[in-house]
């Protein structure tokens, strides 16, 4: 009879032991891929910073008269670019999507 209540006991202490190494190894999971995700948007970042500099750069180095048909291609592709573009009104009552998880 004494040592059934103690074979519970035991086995409860191991199941314990078990869910609390799983438990740890989840956390590991969760930490190393908080740590990728992190590294990924930092690379992210420092490739759009150098995209930005390259395109200065290439601006930097033409001529006054390229730089003039350069403004107006740009002037053309966000007049272009515009044209389907909801106005301030049609966004602001725009249903919003919930976001996915």
């Amino acid at each position: 009879m004494k040592q059934l209540p103690r074979k519970i006991i035991y086995l409860i202490m191991v199941l314990l032991l078990v869910n609390s190494s799983i438990d740890a190894q989840q956390k590991k999971a969760v930490d190393a891929a908080k740590r990728k995700e992190k590294i990924e948007r930092s690379y992210k970042k420092a490739y759009a910073k150098a995209r930005v500099r390259t395109i200065k750069h290439r601006r930097d180095i033409q001529t006054p008269a390229t730089k003039d048909q350069m403004d107006e291609a740009d002037k053309r592709a966000k007049s272009f670019n515009k044209q389907n573009d909801p106005t301030f009104i049609e966004r602001l009552f725009k249903r919003k999507r919930p976001r996915k998880r």
